[in-house]
């Protein structure tokens, strides 16, 4: 017990001791690591997804229930733990907002959030919610640790945002740009914004018999502002990757700034929509026309820009060797795709079907394959080798066969949705009734496995990166 006493009572020297010599680039290698650990794990789930889902092989699963768990994990650590871990590398990055104890305590804070969301799995009371946008197991433990991992991520963004212009000259990194700076700023105050959302939601939301109701009232608006932040988090990656490519920012700061806030405004100003409680219809309605009509318009403005300054930097040959061998842009190009893809399957949503995953796979798709991109661009920044591997293309290839995968996988889910297909089925609790749905669902399997195996190559890509160490 003594000795329990003494290291509760020097754990706050050891952090304060050790925060001492960290800087804004060692926090972001930290949260980087931490998001690479998600994905890792987030994939091996998808598979068990995959499998559940396959026809044929899905005939042998006889407990969807399990399926079920696995699915909240999966979406849960890529879908949040992954993307917010990745926002906040970004952030720490692009403004080296320092204070030293407090990103050490909300590393801390995130990590062990994230451990006790993952350990949940194996109570058995823990019920599986799925609720659009963050679903849940209906434990505390799992509870705690999403409210652990957002408190992170609020004193992670807070310091930066109260101090915006903290970054030195000295400090800027070679894929640095104003822009760019700019978006990932606006990203980290909508997490704040959602976040905040998310525990007001809790609070005034009635305690309803149905769970699933509960948590869908609940995680409806927060996730619907979460959205805006992953686009700002894409539309981030997208100005580096293009600033790459052409060797300077692609678009003026004014314009810049004026598109994000017409991006960020709508978003930052939706919790009024709380004004009448989470059972409104206005709560309902305004959430989803706010994410229609306020995110597409600005996103193709900035893929306009994108496809302009590529062609024009192209044709005065100022970009060496064949496009597709050039990994910034197979990352823009595919993040771009897989966007419009998004956009296409959004608008022919009519019904609750598998249209409605596919449209979601599709634009969070683009999200993580830009991530990817710029976690390799990271690796290089902070000196890691990639000399290593056998074939230098694969890691240019790794964005095309991710995005080939991910693209084959939307399609083949939205056609299995417009046969009837219904979503959140596992196993034997699918009813295929026709060939169509059948081809779709095959469709998706094998585009599912593709995604998969660019998940994969990109795993192999960073640990064989790490594995060679830093560049001496």
């Amino acid at each position: 017990m003594l000795l329990i006493l003494k290291k509760a009572v020097l754990l706050p020297v050891e952090i304060w001791t050790a925060a001492q010599s960290l800087t804004a680039r060692d926090f972001s290698k930290r949260w980087l690591k931490l998001a690479l650990l998600t994905l890792l794990l987030s994939g091996l789930f998808s598979v068990v997804i995959v499998l559940a889902r396959t026809p044929g092989l899905s005939a042998v699963i006889t407990d969807p229930l399990f399926f079920k768990k696995s699915l909240v994990l999966h979406v849960d650590l890529a879908l949040v733990i992954w993307f917010y871990s990745f926002l906040a590398v970004l952030f720490m990055s692009l403004t080296n907002a320092v204070s030293r104890l407090r990103n050490a305590i909300a590393m801390k804070i995130a990590l062990f959030g994230v451990l006790v969301m993952i350990s949940s799995i194996f109570f058995e009371s823990a019920k599986p919610i799925l609720a659009n946008y963050i679903p849940v197991l209906d434990h505390p433990l799992f509870i705690i640790g999403l409210l652990l991992f957002g408190i992170g991520l609020i004193v992670t963004f807070s310091s930066g945002i109260s101090n915006p212009d903290s970054l030195s000259v000295r400090s800027k990194l070679t894929f640095y740009s104003d822009s760019a700076r700019d978006s990932i700023r606006l990203a980290g105050f909508l997490v704040l914004v959602a976040i905040i959302t998310l525990v007001i939601s809790w609070f005034i939301t009635p305690v309803l018999t149905d769970r699933t109701s509960f948590y869908e009232r609940v995680m409806w608006g927060g996730g619907h502002i979460l959205q805006f932040a992953n686009v700002l988090g894409m539309l981030t990656v997208w100005l580096i990757l293009l600033h790459k490519l052409t060797g300077s920012d692609v678009i003026s700061k004014n314009l810049n700034r004026g598109l994000l806030l017409v991006l960020v405004i709508p978003a930052a100003a939706s919790p009024l929509l709380l004004f009448n409680g989470t059972t409104s219809s206005l709560y309902y309605s305004g959430f989803t026309q706010l994410m229609r009509w306020f995110i597409f318009p600005v996103v193709l403005v900035y893929i306009g820009i994108a496809i302009h300054s590529v062609w024009k930097t192209r044709n005065e040959e100022e970009i060496d060797g064949p496009l597709f061998q050039n990994l910034y842009f197979n990352g823009l190009f595919v993040s771009v795709l897989l966007t419009l893809t998004g956009f296409g399957v959004g608008a022919m949503i009519r019904t609750s079907s598998t249209l409605i995953p596919a449209h979601y796979h599709a634009s969070l798709g683009a999200v993580t394959v830009a991530y990817m991109v710029m976690v390799i661009i990271l690796m290089k920044e902070y000196g890691y080798s990639l000399d290593g591997l056998k074939s230098k293309r694969l890691v240019s290839w790794q964005p095309l066969l991710f995005g080939l995968g991910q693209t084959i996988f939307v399609i083949g889910f939205a056609y299995a949705g417009l046969q009837g297909m219904g979503r959140k089925l596992f196993g034997t609790d699918q009813s295929i009734h026709s060939i169509e749905a059948m081809i779709g669902l095959g469709l998706m399997s094998i585009g599912g496995l593709l995604a998969i195996t660019g998940g994969f190559l990109f795993i192999y890509i960073i640990a064989k990166s790490y594995t060679n160490g830093r560049n001496k």
